[in-house]
């Protein structure tokens, strides 16, 4: 049985280390994978002005930045919102998936080097927060309805957030260089 640490300071027993269990964080992945398509694909919002009533989709409001001239801003929002999230998904379940298939630890720490370069550039939130102040700003002037695609936009956010949590990188490291120096 290995001993816990204890506190240095009034010597109670700290908690271990908690087991890996990737089972979590790949089912929350391929849950995101699933909720991301009709993210992109379904309207978000449709806006009325004097009757003529518009929808908007997480994609085609990217494609409208560019061909309004603001290409990198567009290539941005494109970037943050519709590629990085499900790529990092994509990461995130590859990688759990190799954990249980046995692959070669170079290729989970492949997994872990490309979520720790991606995670900077999933910016979901930003769109939430840009998506709230617009409908703040224009509620005035026409009218707002949610669509199916912003209720599934805020799935794959939640979900997103929860596969974030749940994928404890630093213990798949420990885990991976402890196999890599007993083989």
């Amino acid at each position: 049985m290995q001993k816990r640490p204890k506190c240095p300071r009034c010597g109670s027993a700290l908690p271990g280390a908690a087991p890996l269990n990737p089972s979590i964080p790949m089912a929350l992945a391929l849950a995101g994978l699933i909720i991301a398509i009709p993210t992109h694909v379904y309207p978000q919002m449709s806006f009325g002005l004097v009757g003529a009533p518009n929808t908007y989709t997480l994609l085609g409001g990217a494609w409208r930045l560019m061909d309004m001239g603001f290409v990198w801003v567009g290539a941005l929002v494109l970037l943050c919102t519709a590629v990085a999230p499900v790529f990092l998904l994509a990461v995130v379940f590859a990688t759990c998936s190799a954990w249980f298939l046995g692959a070669r630890v170079s290729l989970i720490h492949l997994g872990l080097k490309l979520y720790h370069r991606i995670a900077p550039w999933v910016m979901l939130d930003v769109y939430l927060l840009a998506v709230i102040v617009s409908m703040v700003k224009l509620v005035d002037m026409g009218s707002f309805e949610i669509s199916t695609g912003f209720i599934c936009f805020l799935c794959l956010l939640v979900l997103l957030g929860l596969t974030m949590g749940q994928f404890n990188t630093d213990r798949f490291w420990d885990l991976t260089e402890r196999q890599h120096a007993r083989d």
